[in-house]
């Protein structure tokens, strides 16, 4: 899915307010997440402000700051596998369409 550059500011921007714990609406919610769904870098975007407005920004040079500047979920205890409980289809269910293509 290509964005124009205006798209690309107004994504980028919602993004900021929401790494900066601001408001946003449900609108501008539903708008970044169908790009999500289909762009692997706006998915990174937002799961990054998502790991910033959780957590708070890991300046450290510490497993934690590379988790988060990588966009892994490991910061969120409720996202990590555990194979005795889960199962693995289930678990990438919630994958973006561009990663259950792969």
């Amino acid at each position: 899915m290509l964005l124009s550059n205006q798209k690309r500011i107004k994504i980028y921007k919602i993004i900021q307010r929401i790494a900066q714990d601001q408001s946003i609406s449900l609108e501008e919610r539903i708008y970044v997440e169908k790009f999500a769904q289909h762009n692997s870098t706006i998915s990174l975007w937002l799961k990054k402000a998502n790991s910033f407005r959780r957590n708070g920004v890991k300046n450290d040079d510490g497993i934690d700051s590379l988790l988060q500047s990588l966009g892994v979920d490991g910061l969120d205890t409720e996202n990590h596998f555990k194979p005795n409980e889960d199962d693995i289809s289930d678990w990438f269910g919630g994958a973006p369409d561009w990663l259950r293509r792969s």
